[in-house]
């Protein structure tokens, strides 16, 4: 907490950060951060990548796959609801266990009955047990079972457990990799087609995508994209594609996989904002495809937007709060002109700390606020002066600012910085 009478070492500390300490809330500087929280430990990944129904959701996304959720029914309706709204809950079924049923394990010889007449009732392709940690934490021994009824009815059935529970030190998303790896094993041909993978869940890319525009030039069949399969053979040829083009972690982890089984290339392209990251990523592009694409008018229609919007801002206060990526978004807007104030964040992570020291090295005066942190009195007193929020969770903090939602698809090159400018103006 501050007031107005803050004395003049708080008042030239420059992008600093609060934290919770044994006498309340604290204040820090970004750059000893790493000193002082856990940066990207296992656990913390764990914690964040563990959005359950968004895991379920992107096994559910390809087509002929069936999820069958076995935990407590307070899993179960999260699950549900998360499926519905992507309009994905036709093939998730629940399997409700009591606690008595977890202390007995009598569940296990009635998930194998419903398993058997999931598998004969309909023409699955697949099928993933999710898992909770209540078995995770029992033991509960599925594989036996799953087994089983593969052999018998010649399906596939893998064992997804969720969340940092888990018995190996994997990441959730890795572990749903890891699944989806292993169903493409049955697929491979000895020779591979001719067509690309786009590897990432966020998205089916629009019509009018920069990627979609050079990939045109590239002497390909088709263009497969994990996001927007139309059938389980779809899923199954992304196996013998001849290159993998990773849009994002989850994608990038795929792509390792592929690699590593079976020596597939890939080119990792993850959305950025930064000038320089953004110009890297079409290099990369045109080097592994062997094309050429001007991308000259994009950039001249860039700093023409870029030159209003610092007109338009100028002393206007900014405060960014996108998730993973603010610090990243923060930088950019900087670099611009622009006077970031604020930035929101619920951790800081590895990627964080090449933009954190950037920052400070360029006199930026944002603070930053771990949003477990903040208090009521801080929420009313600190961002009055707020005139834009960037994000959801600068939104709901600088209730009286001007909110700017910040679309969490797939934008390539200059897309996704160009649509926040445009916002601003």
């Amino acid at each position: 907490m501050r007031d107005g009478s803050r004395k003049l070492e708080e008042i030239e500390l420059s992008c600093t950060g609060y934290i919770k300490t044994s006498s309340g809330e604290g204040k820090i500087k970004l750059a000893d951060i790493s000193d002082k929280m856990p940066l990207n430990s296992f656990f913390d990944r764990g914690i964040e990548d563990d959005d359950c129904g968004e895991l379920v959701n992107l096994a559910l996304c390809v087509p002929g796959i069936d999820v069958v959720a076995v935990g407590p029914s307070s899993c179960s309706r999260v699950l549900y609801f998360r499926a519905a709204q992507k309009g994905l809950d036709e093939r998730l079924f629940l399997f409700p266990v009591s606690s008595k049923e977890f202390t007995t394990g009598n569940h296990l010889k009635t998930l194998e009955e419903e398993l058997e007449g999931l598998v004969s009732s309909r023409r699955s392709k697949a099928i993933i047990v999710y898992i909770t940690c209540a078995d995770i934490l029992t033991g509960t021994e599925f594989v036996s079972i799953t087994k089983r009824i593969e052999k018998q009815y010649g399906i596939s059935i893998r064992v997804f457990e969720r969340g940092p529970l888990s018995r190996r030190r994997t990441l959730p998303k890795e572990r749903l990799a890891n699944i989806f790896i292993d169903l493409l094993q049955r697929s491979v041909l000895q020779e591979r087609r001719g067509h690309i993978n786009l590897l990432g869940d966020a998205g089916k890319l629009p019509k009018d995508s920069g990627l979609r525009q050079i990939l045109k030039t590239y002497p390909t069949e088709k263009i497969r994209e994990f996001a927007a399969l139309n059938s389980y053979e779809e899923f199954e040829d992304l196996a013998n594609g001849t290159l993998n083009i990773a849009l994002d972690p989850f994608g990038y982890d795929l792509a390792v996989r592929m690699q590593e089984k079976w020596d597939t290339p890939f080119i990792y392209l993850p959305a950025r904002y930064n000038m320089k990251e953004i110009k890297h990523n079409y290099a990369a592009l045109m080097e592994g495809l062997q094309v050429t694409w001007d991308y000259s008018q994009d950039a001249k229609e860039y700093h023409r937007v870029r030159a209003e919007v610092a007109g338009a801002l100028a002393g206007k206060r900014i405060a960014v709060g996108i998730g993973s990526r603010s610090f990243e978004l923060a930088y950019a807007l900087e670099l611009m002109g622009l006077l970031v104030s604020a930035i929101f964040v619920e951790k800081v992570n590895e990627a964080d700390m090449t933009y954190i020291p950037m920052l400070s090295t360029m006199g930026s005066q944002a603070e930053v606020y771990l949003v477990s942190n903040i208090t009521v009195e801080t929420q009313l007193g600190e961002f009055e002066g707020i005139n834009i929020a960037l994000g959801k969770k600068a939104a709901f903090y600088c209730l009286k600012a001007k909110e700017l939602l910040v679309s969490s698809d797939y934008q390539f090159g200059y897309e996704g910085i160009m649509k926040i400018l445009e916002g601003l103006q």
